[in-house]
């Protein structure tokens, strides 16, 4: 009975459960239905499950605050269930709060833009008067900015690569084979290949600077990037002039597309900066090249440029370049201010100073086949009338050296030279003056009494064209001061660069202070061969067998030793036999910049007339 009754029991209990259980999902159902009814939604359709079961889900809350919000949400229920279980489906809420709710946002911060940096250097001249490389006698820093060369000159003075990756030539020597970066493109978007180069070398043989590749007799496309070049001779020079600021590769398109305006409006090169505006005699604006990826592996630069922008000012005036500087418009001085000025630049932390080798000869030019000039006894006495230890000493503070050579030391062809140059000697000068046949008038200006070619009791007066920076000037004037003692009456004209060199081509020169910055012997070639009369020969030169041992050293020659011993005969010929130039001084590159300005590295002899300098020099923003 007892177990009848536990089991009856424990069968009532059951049913308790089931009807607890029942009633449980009714007054589920009907919440379910009166929440439906308020949101205006359909009541969900309930699922059996047959076993225990756990359901989570994920919660997604969207608060809009300021006291009436309203707020959805996903809701959470986690449910245990035996046998029979109703689990529902996600349920959507729309509640009406009427407080204010607090939330926390949180704020990635924007960065601000990065400041353009822009460095501004300052010149005293304007070197050059177009980008047309065909077509210019000149070159400037700027040339380098925009244009590469096939070959780069390291800082070890190295030929090395640059448009060019590497090169091999024959055994005759009368073949060189280049093989060409990849990648590369010129500013207006056009690619650098076989064809342009091939295209640049021949414009180059007909352009002002044909002697360099006057030799080559044909440029053959092997494929998109490599070039034969060959020669009717050995040609040891061709690598130091495919690495000149004159060996710069334009665009084809663009110069074809520009015409007349091309080289003054327009100038399109594969280098890390872009010209944006050139203002003549005033200022040049650059822009980085930001497609620029391709410097030389050698360099160690990867990328663009590191500064947006070079604004490259024309300041003539010393004092005005050191004011600006100071003031911190300017960063960097290209054309250093007076050595007397100097000291206060050096061991000052607001400002660097730098010197390196530099290949710049100052020298005074005769006309040869000027009457005052004619006799060469009279161009040595202008030599032996210069004391240029004295000029180094007190107008450049001993900077550079005193040089009575014409090419710069550093040079094979300048070898023991000097034992036949005219050197400081006084009385010598007057000595040979004497002997043309001047004597001295009694108001110390010499005066013709048997000289060839000049009416006797003629003056000796002459004009005296330098540039007009300051530094000219001052070495103008005292020069000018060194002749008088001897009795010769030099007349300083300044010009700007452009005027002096429409001057020098109009042939009426008499005396000159010039300077030429060249690392290489056949500047004598540039200046003194007679087919480059009557201009850059302006001093009017013409030797026919001067010119043969010329032309047998640059174009008979096969290697740049054996070309150095002839160039040392040759320039020993010059000074003997002719005497166009007394030297001065050989210069010494002296830079002077902000402190802010970073990673400045110039190429010996080179300076700045390397892309790599441009490229890797940046400005630190204070």
């Amino acid at each position: 009975m007892n177990h009848k009754r536990n089991a009856i029991t424990k069968e009532k209990e059951k049913m308790n459960r089931k009807h607890n259980a029942m009633w449980k999902l009714v007054l589920l159902l009907v919440s379910l239905s009166l929440i439906a009814a308020a949101t205006g939604c359909a009541a969900p359709t309930p699922e059996i499950v047959e076993k225990e079961v756990v359901v989570e889900k994920s919660v997604v809350e969207t608060v809009i605050v300021e006291k009436e919000v309203v707020v959805e949400k996903l809701v959470v229920e986690t449910v245990i269930v035996e046998k029979e279980v109703v689990v529902e489906k996600p349920i959507v809420e729309t509640v009406i709060v009427e407080k204010e709710v607090s939330v926390e946002v949180v704020v990635t911060a924007t960065p601000e833009p990065k400041k353009e940096v822009t460095l501004v250097v300052a010149a005293a001249e304007q070197y050059a008067e177009t980008f047309d490389i065909f077509n210019t006698s000149t070159t400037m820093e700027v040339h380098v900015m925009i244009y590469e060369p096939l070959v780069a000159v390291d800082y070890d003075y190295n030929f090395s690569s640059g448009l060019a990756e590497r090169w091999e030539t024959s055994e005759d020597g009368l073949t060189w084979t280049f093989y060409l970066q990849k990648g590369v493109k010129f500013h207006d978007g056009s690619d650098f290949n076989a064809e342009v180069v091939k295209w640049w070398l021949e414009g180059m043989q007909q352009g002002v600077n044909s002697y360099m590749f006057e030799s080559m007799t044909e440029a053959t496309v092997v494929d998109d990037y490599t070039i034969d070049m060959t020669f009717e001779a050995a040609f040891p020079n061709l690598l130091y002039n495919l690495s000149s600021s004159f060996s710069g590769i334009m665009s084809k398109e663009a110069y074809e597309k520009y015409g007349d305006e091309y080289g003054t409006k327009y100038a399109v090169g594969t280098g890390p900066f872009m010209l944006e505006e050139w203002v003549q005699n005033d200022y040049l604006t650059l822009v980085k090249n930001p497609d620029y990826n391709w410097a030389p592996a050698w360099t160690g630069h990867k990328g663009p440029a590191q500064v947006d922008k070079i604004l490259y000012r024309i300041i003539p005036e010393d004092a005005t370049r050191a004011i600006e500087l100071q003031a911190g418009n300017v960063h960097l001085l290209l054309d250093a201010p007076a050595p007397r000025e100097l000291p206060q630049y050096q061991n000052n932390p607001d400002y660097f100073f730098m010197q390196s080798a530099d290949a710049t000869i100052q020298f005074i030019g005769m006309k040869v086949d000027s009457p005052f000039f004619k006799d060469i006894r009279t161009r040595q006495a202008v030599g032996y009338a210069i004391d240029r230890d004295l000029i180094v000493e007190t107008i450049y503070q001993g900077l550079g050296q005193a040089t009575t050579t014409y090419l710069v030391a550093e040079m094979g062809g300048d070898k023991g030279v000097a034992a036949v140059a005219p050197s400081f000697d006084l009385d010598k000068a007057k000595e040979l003056l004497a002997e043309v046949g001047w004597v001295m008038g009694g108001d110390g200006i010499l005066v013709a009494e048997n000289v060839e070619g000049v009416d006797a009791g003629t003056k000796f007066d002459v004009s005296y064209w330098t540039y007009q920076t300051d530094d000219d000037k001052r070495l103008a004037e005292v020069t000018q001061n060194m002749l008088a003692e001897v009795g010769i009456k030099a007349n300083i004209q300044l010009m700007d660069n452009a005027t002096y060199s429409d001057a020098l081509r109009g042939g009426e020169t008499q005396l000159i202070l010039r300077r030429y910055g060249w690392d290489n012997n056949d500047i004598l070639e540039w200046f003194h061969h007679g087919k480059y009369l009557p201009y850059p020969n302006y001093l009017g030169i013409n030797d026919p067998d001067f010119d043969a041992a010329l032309d047998d050293a640059n174009y008979n020659t096969p290697t740049w030793g054996d070309r150095d011993a002839k160039y040392i005969d040759i320039h020993k010929y010059l000074i003997e036999e002719w005497y166009p130039w007394a030297p001065i001084r050989q210069r010494a590159d002296v830079f002077i910049g902000r402190s802010n300005v970073k990673s400045f590295k110039p190429i010996p002899l080179k300076g700045l007339s390397a892309t790599i300098v441009w490229t890797q020099v940046y400005v630190e923003q204070q």
